[in-house]
């Protein structure tokens, strides 16, 4: 990750620096600024204030040594959002939510904004809405849904569900996880002409060695959509064969894929052998121990681990049964498990995941919080998020010195808390 000294980026951007898009000022209805705190910006943690006008990033404002509480007189003003003591981070983006707050996406994709509405709670403010193994109809339904929630996007401020994710149906049979064995098949060709020309389709994972599945990479990519290797068991020859047509991901690293041997590597060792390729991490302590999250922290690094959430439905509610994708589950301390013991997602906030991150390998913050927004940012091309800067999305999440979520800003309004804390 780029690191750059306050005194850099001062004279990067000026101590008092306004890069405001004057055009953007001309049909501004609401400036709003965040201030007194530090922001990550650029990959340092800095004083600086940040400018939000009409739900964009319209200027970020660098606190000299000499003047640390900015140009900003006035913190009780209503344009103005007191920061101070808080750090600004860009709001957090989670790969893969399969539900929350009693919604599963699978099985009821209509749900997927009650789901936008819930995780806004724990940072997110952009996510891709989980879809696993399941019958073609149920992926049709849910490439409809997307496309009535984005042609109807006005309402509330909640998390932005950018683009789908299918996790299946094409992953090995050897390495289902909870994933119905019954479903899983290879994706036909006309499926996938269909998930290009939606617009709404962001993310696809595969099981690489399957048969068809490179040509299907090659395809996706060449259409635009991310490919990941997941619930598979690909030898480091599959996963090089695999980049080649563009696959740049790997979901849940170390979950629903054959285990690592020195002889015989597998995916894990695949995956750790490789120095591009991003992967999804599960920091929940159930899913993968904190040592073997330690040992992927020390090869990946902040630039090639992003943490996702894998929440279900039970994600914010109490201990207990209900339904994930069709068929029963139990949550309670060891985690979201079918009646056979398998683990089936997680309830595991992802503002948790970066204070685990930190607890178990010493990581900074702002090391951390790149696993949820640059990192996830960039591996979906993605420019207008994730970062902040001028003409950047006003998505903010603010936390306490110990990661602790403050509030999540959408678009420049409020979105959790409901009443403001500050």
């Amino acid at each position: 990750m780029s690191k750059f000294t306050e005194q850099a980026l001062e004279h990067e951007l000026g101590t008092d620096v306004r890069t405001v898009d004057t055009a953007l000022h001309r049909t501004a209805v609401l400036t709003t600024t965040f201030a007194g705190g530090r922001a990550v910006v650029e990959g340092a943690l800095v004083r600086a204030d940040i400018e939000v006008t009409d739900g964009i990033v319209t200027a970020v404002v660098m606190r000299g040594r000499e003047n640390p509480s900015g140009s900003l007189t006035d913190r009780d003003r209503p344009d103005v959002v007191d920061c101070s003591g808080l750090v600004i981070a860009p709001g957090f983006i989670d790969l893969q939510c399969n539900g929350a707050g009693g919604h599963d996406i699978t099985s009821t994709p209509a749900a997927i904004a009650e789901v936008a509405s819930v995780v806004t709670r724990y940072g997110v403010t952009t996510f891709l809405p989980t879809v696993v193994t399941c019958p073609s109809d149920a992926r049709r339904a849910a490439v409809d849904s997307m496309r009535t929630l984005r042609a109807n996007s006005d309402g509330p401020a909640c998390a932005d569900p950018l683009g789908l994710h299918f996790e299946g149906p094409m992953i090995s049979p050897e390495h289902l996880g909870a994933h119905p064995y019954q479903h899983v098949a290879a994706l036909e060709a006309a499926e996938i002409d269909g998930w290009i020309e939606s617009g709404v389709v962001a993310l696809v994972t595969m099981a690489p060695e399957t048969a068809g599945a490179l040509h299907a990479i090659e395809r996706l990519v060449d259409g635009g959509i991310v490919v990941s290797a997941g619930h598979t068991a690909m030898t480091p020859d599959d996963l090089a064969q695999a980049r080649a047509r563009g696959l740049s991901y790997i979901t849940h690293l170390f979950n629903a894929m054959a285990p690592f041997n020195h002889r015989a590597p597998g995916p894990i060792g695949a995956v750790l052998g490789d120095d591009t390729i991003v992967a999804g991490i599960i920091a929940d302590g159930i899913h993968v121990d904190p040592v073997a999250v330690r040992l992927a922290w020390q090869v990946l690094g902040p630039t090639r681990m992003s943490l996702v959430s894998d929440a279900v439905g039970a994600l914010g509610l109490p201990h207990g049964r209900r339904q994930v994708a069709g068929f029963d589950t139990i949550s309670d301390a060891t985690g979201v498990r079918t009646t056979d013991g398998v683990l089936a997602g997680s309830a595991l906030a992802l503002d948790q995941a970066v204070r685990n991150l930190i607890a178990w390998t010493g990581c900074s913050l702002v090391d951390a919080i790149a696993t949820v927004t640059t990192t996830p940012a960039d591996l979906l091309g993605l420019t207008d998020r994730g970062r902040l800067r001028v003409g950047a999305r006003a998505d903010l999440t603010i936390l306490d010195a110990d990661a602790n979520l403050v509030r999540t800003v959408v678009g420049g309004h409020t979105a959790w808390p409901t009443d403001p804390p500050m």
